[in-house]
């Protein structure tokens, strides 16, 4: 049992962390099969060189993106493998590599599961992630097993995890088990529902909150919620599917009975979402409002915000103008980057809007200086703009 619930913590902990990137294991071939043994994972493998092009632009703008950071530290074991190197060159006698950068999904037996030559673009690198996931479907033996008659807690578990693993309903069988009245331990109970609960509109979902102490107990509180927020987004998400607002407001209820204290800025941000699948500018803008106010003049608040507007409300004025006050309060952030103040400035003068764009810039370049830094690069920028005012 103990085993058990350290596989489970290890192999659910990544969800909880907030990523910058991907983070790559430090280490031999030999001690990675060996974690993702322990981890019950599969292997991403970056078989690189420091003179490819590809390879840098890779390490540089897609390895850093936070969403391909928490999907890949979340599914694999990432490995960075020089083929230069004597480490590298070892690996390629056992996985050829003939071409740069050349991406392997490998199991943790070594087993090759998925290969792909060439860089690639974030959203692709996921979806091939997601495809090596899919084609390590180890189910089918568990499944043969469970319809045996098989109840073991260990194997139960594993399959639903398996099930879960590779995007196949594990619904059905989690509520079969359960309905059974299987003599498991309350520590039993929750790890399964920990695994089992992946949507807010099942009675699994009801079940993991009856046992909320004892789910925090073989986890942690940042692992529950983060659980209860994915169960809930993806009910979200099917009311959006189904345009089917019940299922909306049963996400929400289930939100604030599960975790009252984040309730509010999910509630608002259910809402928005369900605007903004629909088109409803004012609606969103409404529940964006009152999102800032409930989850405070944050960074992060203001990044989502802005992404909204400039993806989905780039041809609304009303839009435009919450877009230059939001954009303004981002500037005010100390996480805000020297890139965001180039950026809108570079917006604001195409805009037509030289004295905020050279506005912009300035209070860049005093930024930069009050941290003792050269702002040589930021001074240029903003000569430029006062000649093209």
């Amino acid at each position: 049992m103990k085993n058990l619930l350290l596989s489970f913590m290890l192999f659910a902990l990544p969800i909880c962390v907030s990523s910058q990137g991907i983070s790559f294991f430090e280490g031999t071939w030999e001690d990675a099969l060996e974690e993702a043994k322990t981890q019950e994972k599969s292997l991403f493998v970056d078989a690189y060189t420091t003179w490819c092009g590809p390879c840098k632009a890779m390490a540089k703008k897609v390895f850093t993106q936070e969403s391909v950071g928490e999907f890949y530290n979340q599914h694999f074991i990432n490995m960075k493998m020089d083929m230069e190197k004597e480490e590298g060159m070892k690996w390629g006698m056992t996985y050829s590599v003939s071409a740069y950068p050349t991406l392997y999904f490998v199991s943790s037996n070594g087993d090759v599961i998925k290969k792909s030559v060439g860089g690639k673009q974030p959203d692709d690198l996921i979806n091939l992630g997601k495809e090596a996931i899919a084609s390590d479907d180890r189910s089918g033996a568990y499944a043969e097993r469970f319809e045996d008659g098989d109840r073991d807690f260990d194997m139960v578990f594993k399959y639903i995890k398996e099930l879960n693993k590779v995007g196949k309903p594990s619904l059905a069988v989690a509520n079969k088990y359960f309905k059974e009245k299987p003599e498991i331990t309350a520590e039993q109970k929750a790890t399964l529902l920990l695994e089992a609960v992946t949507e807010a509109d099942s009675k699994l979902f009801d079940k993991l909150v009856e046992v909320k102490s004892a789910a925090i107990s073989v986890s942690s509180k940042e692992i529950f919620e983060e659980k209860i927020e994915k169960a809930c987004l993806k009910t979200v998400n099917k009311a959006i599917e189904y345009e089917y607002e019940d299922l909306l407001k049963e996400a929400i209820t289930k939100m604030d009975d599960a975790i009252p204290s984040k309730s509010a800025v999910f509630e608002n941000r259910a809402l928005m979402s369900y605007a903004k699948a629909f088109d409803s500018y004012d609606e969103w803008e409404k529940y964006a409002k009152k999102y800032i106010k409930k989850s405070g003049k944050k960074y992060e608040t203001y990044t989502e915000l802005l992404s909204d507007v400039k993806i989905f409300y780039k041809e609304n004025e009303k839009a435009q103008e919450n877009y230059h006050k939001w954009y303004d309060e981002l500037l005010k952030c100390d996480e805000c980057t020297d890139e965001e103040f180039i950026n809108y400035a570079k917006f604001l003068s195409k805009q037509g809007d030289n004295k905020k764009s050279i506005e912009v810039a300035t209070a860049l370049v005093e930024k930069i200086k009050k941290k003792g830094k050269d702002a040589g690069r930021a001074e240029q920028f903003l000569e430029y703009l006062k000649q093209q005012s």
